[in-house]
């Protein structure tokens, strides 16, 4: 289990969701201006890209957390997922059906009830939502993991991570680049399985001056070379999503936007999860969580529900990127979209069974 230390406060872990629920507005709001801009070299492709790039950890680390969060404690299985699958199928069918409503009035699409039902069955029914069905399918391996986890040394961690690592990271990159297909059947390793149990990994490993109370080894480096290494990893693979993304585009894909560099499954955006996730156990824990920290993280899974129809209405009125030029739009609307998105759960929550959807 955890040390005594890492369980008195997990301050850093709401600030994590809280800069990762910020991100994926980030990327939603300055997403469509880096891949539609047909000049990339500009300023403004580059600040939008820029924008997306270091955004890119932002659901891993949702991923990475979940998986700190719950494979380091043991529930028994029918408690587990009668009480996680309320947490998220409840409001995340609830809103899907929303945004069936929203599609079907503001495009007539889908046009019938069964086109509506096979696209809540196939998803996503908007393109935010696949991570509940993502969230959803780790949730039902986490009975098959926990056992695993508590037992594991850092050996067995680091197999899987080296299967994970040819499954996915290698698939895509041969795929991709050089049109060779990996045979063999890894599909267990090919998704998101990897960042759910490097969570529990990151979470359980000793830090300097911890005592282990694990199968995990303490880190053989100080806190302040952790530190160090933990923005290195933010800033290279934040930098190499950027760059590799303006390289791939404009040499590779004949100046057509490539997303490779943008995939969550990809060695760069890995290190940067990385990075983030250990600089936050590191130095996001010195001060005591602010009350409005607190109302924040509560409110995330809310917030990431409902802020794509608040970034629409606030378009409809006129705050989009195209009003303004990106390096003073995009900040702005992804700010003005956050706050907005709090302010619409919190009156949500105050109404009747309003918390049971949000």
């Amino acid at each position: 289990m955890c040390a005594k230390s890492q369980l008195a406060s997990f301050a850093w872990a709401d600030r994590l969701r809280n800069l990762a629920t910020f991100m994926v507005i980030a990327i939603h709001v300055s997403g469509p201006l880096a891949e539609q801009l047909p000049d990339m070299n500009t300023w403004e492709w580059w600040y939008s890209n820029w924008w997306d790039g270091i955004s890119r950890a932002s659901v891993p680390l949702f991923v990475l957390l979940s998986g700190g969060l719950l494979l380091t404690k043991d529930y028994p299985t029918g408690d587990f997922l009668k009480k996680r699958l309320s947490r998220v199928l409840i409001p995340g069918v609830f809103w899907m059906i929303v945004y069936l409503l929203y599609g079907y009035f503001a495009r007539k699409e889908p046009a019938t009830i069964p086109e509506a039902a096979v696209r809540l069955v196939e998803g996503p029914v908007h393109y935010h939502l696949w991570f509940i069905y993502l969230i959803t399918g780790l949730y039902f391996v986490y009975p098959l993991l926990r056992p695993w986890v508590r037992q594991a040394s850092d050996r067995d961690y680091w197999y899987v991570f080296t299967l994970c690592a040819l499954a996915a990271w290698g698939y895509k990159l041969g795929a991709t680049f050089f049109d060779i297909k990996l045979g063999l059947h890894a599909e267990t390793f090919s998704n998101n399985v990897g960042y759910f149990v490097l969570g529990a990994y990151l979470i359980q490993k000793p830090l300097p001056g911890e005592v282990a109370h694990n199968l995990l080894s303490t880190w053989p480096y100080s806190r302040k070379q952790l530190t160090i290494a933990s923005i290195g990893l933010v800033l290279v693979g934040s930098t190499l999503t950027v760059v590799g993304t303006y390289y791939a585009s404009v040499y590779l894909n004949e100046g057509k936007f490539h997303r490779y560099f943008y995939d969550y499954l990809t060695p760069n955006v890995g290190m940067a999860v990385i990075g983030f996730f250990l600089l936050a156990r590191l130095q996001w824990n010195k001060i005591p969580l602010l009350e409005i920290e607190k109302e924040l993280a509560n409110a995330s899974f809310g917030i990431y529900l409902v802020h794509v129809l608040v970034m629409d209405w606030w378009a409809q009125c006129g705050y989009w990127f195209g009003a303004e030029v990106p390096q003073r739009s995009i900040p702005v609307i992804v700010s003005i979209v956050y706050i907005s998105s709090f302010l619409l759960v919190k009156v949500i929550q105050a109404l009747p069974f309003g918390k049971r959807i949000t």
